[in-house]
C-alpha cells in the first residue's frame, strides 16, 4: 500500500527565507532511509507568486513523485481573505493540509514541514502497521488551548485529561479528512474552508478538529494505531522547538543517540522560527547521511516584515477588543 504526502510551501517571509534548504534536507533523509516508490505522489502547494522558483528548486527532488500545485488554483477560496489582519500563513498550511483528501488517490498521506527530517529506515509496514496509520501520542493539556478552540468550533468536549495525535509530521487518513469537512459543513451551513478561514483570530488547528471530529465519530480505531512496544515511533523523544539560550538547542541534541541503535523515533524536527540555520542543520546530520544543499535566493525584505508583523498586531488588537 503506497502513501501520498503534502508539504505547504513558503519561501517568502519571517520564517520562510531558507525553507528551500530545508525541504532539501527533508528529501535527503527521505533519499537515505526510504525508497521513493514508497509515496504515491509528493504534493508541494506553494502560493502563486512562488510557484515557478518551487518548479525549479523541486527538480532537485525529482527522484521522488513530487508534484508542485498553485495554490490560487487549489485554494481559491484564500482570496476571499486578503485583508493583511486575515492572512494567517499558520493557518492557511493546516487548510492545506486538511484538503490534501481531495487531491491524493491514496487513504493515507503523511503531513511534512520543511523543517522535518528523517531519522532511520522505514517502509510501508513501519508506517502502516496492521494497515492503520502510525501516531504519535501526547497529552492534550500541553496545548489545551488549541484543543479547547477547536472544541468549540465543533461543539463537543475536548477531554483535556486524554492523549491525541501530536504535531507535524503525521499520518493522515484521507476517510476522516472528509468526514470533517462534512461535519464543519453540516454544523455550520458554509463550506468547510470558508469556516476556518472566517475563524483567523480563533487558535484551532488541523490536528486538534481532525481528531476530535473522529473521535465523535467513532473512526479512531479504525484508522490510527499507536507503535506496538518495541517497534519504532513516529516522533523522536526530543526534537528542537526553542533555539535554547544563545542559540545552543541544536548544540545539545544529541543525533548519534536518535539515529543511533539508542533511538526510537522515525522523524525529528529543527522548528523553523527557532533560526537555526539549515547550514547547521545539514552539518550535524552530515556524519550520518549525505545532504545536498543548492543555491537558493533568499527573500525576507524589510517591507515584507512589516506587513506580516502589522498582520499580527492587527489580530491581536481585534482579538482583545472582541474579548
Amino acid at each position: 500500500m503506497k502513501i501520498s504526502a503534502i508539504l505547504p510551501l513558503k519561501t517568502k517571509g519571517r520564517h520562510y527565507a531558507e525553507n528551500v534548504a530545508r525541504c532539501d534536507i527533508l528529501f535527503s533523509s527521505l533519499r537515505h532511509f526510504t525508497d521513493p516508490s514508497l509515496f504515491d505522489r509528493i504534493l508541494i502547494v506553494v502560493p502563486n507568486d512562488e510557484l515557478e522558483a518551487a518548479q525549479h528548486y523541486a527538480k532537485a527532488w525529482s527522484d521522488f513523485p513530487v508534484k508542485v500545485m498553485d495554490e490560487s488554483v487549489h485554494f481559491a477560496m484564500f482570496r476571499e481573505f486578503s485583508a493583511p489582519h486575515q492572512i494567517r500563513p499558520w493557518h492557511r498550511q493546516q487548510i492545506i493540509k486538511l484538503a490534501a483528501a481531495g487531491l491524493i488517490d491514496t487513504e493515507y498521506f503523511m503531513v511534512f514541514d520543511p523543517d522535518v527530517f528523517a531519522l532511520r529506515a522505514f517502509d510501508e509496514a513501519t508506517l502502516l502497521p496492521g494497515g492503520k496509520a502510525l501516531t504519535h501520542y501526547q497529552p492534550r493539556a500541553r496545548e489545551a488551548r488549541y484543543w479547547e478552540a477547536s472544541g468549540t468550533l465543533l461543539g463537543q468536549d475536548p477531554h483535556l485529561e486524554r492523549d491525541a495525535i501530536w504535531w507535524t509530521p503525521a499520518l493522515l487518513s484521507a476517510t476522516i479528512c472528509r468526514s470533517l469537512h462534512h461535519r464543519l459543513e453540516e454544523q455550520h451551513g458554509e463550506p468547510w474552508m470558508r469556516v476556518l478561514l472566517s475563524r483567523y483570530m480563533v487558535d484551532w488547528t488541523e490536528y486538534t478538529l481532525y481528531w476530535l471530529n473522529a473521535e465523535r465519530e467513532g473512526l479512531l480505531d479504525r484508522f490510527h494505531t499507536p507503535p506496538a512496544p518495541g517497534m519504532p515511533e513516529l516522533h523522536a523523544d526530543e526534537s528542537v522547538w526553542f533555539a535554547g539560550r544563545d542559540g545552543h538547542g541544536l548544540d545539545r541534541w544529541d543525533a548519534a543517540k536518535h539515529m543511533g541503535d539508542e533511538g526510537k523515533g522515525l522523524f525529528a524536527v529543527v522548528q523553523s522560527n527557532t533560526r537555526i540555520s539549515p547550514q547547521a542543520v545539514a552539518a550535524k546530520l552530515a556524519p550520518f547521511m549525505t545532504i545536498d544543499l543548492q543555491p537558493f535566493d533568499r527573500h525576507h525584505s524589510l517591507p515584507l516584515k512589516a506587513m506580516e508583523l502589522y498582520s499580527a498586531v492587527t489580530r491581536r488588537i481585534l482579538r482583545t477588543l472582541h474579548r
